[in-house]
């Protein structure tokens, strides 16, 4: 089963095309709007102008930031305190370029033991999880010659990043009605 699925996700170069992540990025934050308000969660996004594009399917890559929010919101859900979610974009160092996209979350993190395991098919730290998430996540960003990882976050929390190759081509910037950093969700406090 986990097999066929994983491979809805190799290598289709039919439906990729040049992508801005900052744009992928503000359509994520918008879709998931809603729970990040009902939640109480500051959005801080920190997009970086000027990325490179990168190829890709479009539908694949939104789903995984929406994946990787959609948890951050609910590690953050299970705590009390601050709840921060940071969205951030950037250029890679190094000969190749590229970019990375981190999603940072100051919710209830994971534990040492859990970080080897965290992507395999099956292993979930939810209780009404089925642990296909992540897998899912890491197998469309390695389909797409990129890396998935995950560190702990400090003072608490977990930071998913990604990295994606750039296409060769520089995005024109985000424009201003656009831009992620308009979609912040203030905190109540």
């Amino acid at each position: 089963m986990i097999e066929s699925i994983r491979a809805i996700f190799k290598k289709d170069n039919r439906n990729r095309t040049s992508l801005d992540i900052n744009e992928l990025v503000g359509e994520a934050l918008t879709l998931t709007r809603g729970d990040l308000q009902k939640h109480r969660i500051l959005i801080q996004a920190e997009p970086t102008e000027q990325l490179p594009r990168v190829r890709g399917d479009r539908i694949q890559l939104q789903q995984v930031l929406l994946n990787l929010i959609t948890n951050a919101i609910d590690s953050m859900a299970a705590k009390n305190g601050a709840r921060v979610l940071c969205v951030k974009s950037e250029v890679r160092d190094g000969d190749s370029g590229g970019v990375i996209v981190s999603v940072a979350d100051t919710g209830t993190g994971i534990g040492p033991q859990e970080l080897d395991r965290i992507f395999n098919p099956l292993f979930t730290t939810k209780s009404g999880g089925m642990g296909m998430g992540l897998s899912i996540c890491r197998s469309i960003i390695e389909a797409h010659d990129g890396r998935l990882w995950v560190t702990t976050n400090q003072p608490e929390g977990a930071v998913f990043q990604f990295m994606l190759l750039a296409d060769g081509a520089t995005s024109a910037g985000v424009s201003r009605r656009e831009r992620p950093e308009d979609l912040l969700v203030s905190s109540r406090r």
